[in-house]
């Protein structure tokens, strides 16, 4: 009796042990996370929205260790010119790197499905030029949009002004020769990335115009 008693423990715990992590792996599933998330490369994200934010709403808002919303979370922006009121809903994923959440001090980059949100990015504006912000590097130019090293892609200038480094010949030449190791400036008003900043000695504004310079 005592053996059977074990044996039939033993197979209990097992089936509860299973259960559990079938129910982790679930949840894991579900929420579009798991351990290899780090291993599967930089995530391409084609921004369809970008805005100066004049208003925060907020109610209990927090991103989660998992980088999604958590509360409520709205924005007043400008879109085509318009004052509009948009929603980040409870499990957006996104990133937020503005200190604090204040009118005027934040741009929103917006990924959307329609109407809805699937995807935003909260960056500072640039005290000292309140219409622009900085953005990670560019690495290729293509169909219009510059592709930057986080995996972002929006809309570049004709012609970037890379006065931080005049003596290069071309953009392509700019990107072999500094390798990632600038930062990209997006400006509100062109809707575009019109400079590259951080990069050297600022001795002269020289744009490049970027028509062609991938190809």
């Amino acid at each position: 009796m005592r053996q059977l008693l074990s044996w039939r423990f033993l197979a209990a715990v097992v089936a509860v042990g299973v259960l559990a992590l079938g129910a982790v792996l679930l949840q894991s599933g579900q929420s579009g996370f798991s351990g290899l998330d780090g291993q599967e490369g930089v995530e391409t994200r084609r921004i369809d929205t970008v805005s100066l934010v004049t208003a925060f709403q907020q109610e209990n808002f927090a991103m989660t260790e998992h980088g999604r919303v958590s509360g409520r979370l709205g924005l007043n922006i400008l879109v085509d010119g318009e004052p509009r009121l948009v929603e980040v809903f409870p499990g957006t994923p996104g990133v937020v790197e503005c200190e604090q959440l204040v009118e005027y001090g934040c741009a929103v980059l917006v990924q959307a499905l329609g109407d809805t949100i699937v995807w935003f990015a909260l960056v500072p504006i640039d005290p000292l030029e309140p219409n622009r912000f900085q953005l990670p590097a560019i690495v290729d130019l293509q169909g219009g949009y510059a592709h930057l090293d986080n995996g972002w892609e929006l809309p570049y200038a004709r012609a970037i002004d890379r006065s931080c480094d005049p003596g290069v010949a071309s953009f392509t030449e700019f990107l072999d020769k500094h390798e990632g190791d600038f930062r990209s400036v997006y400006d509100l008003r062109e809707q575009a990335i019109v400079a590259v900043t951080d990069c050297g000695d600022r001795t002269g504004s020289v744009p490049v115009d970027t028509t062609g310079a991938t190809s």
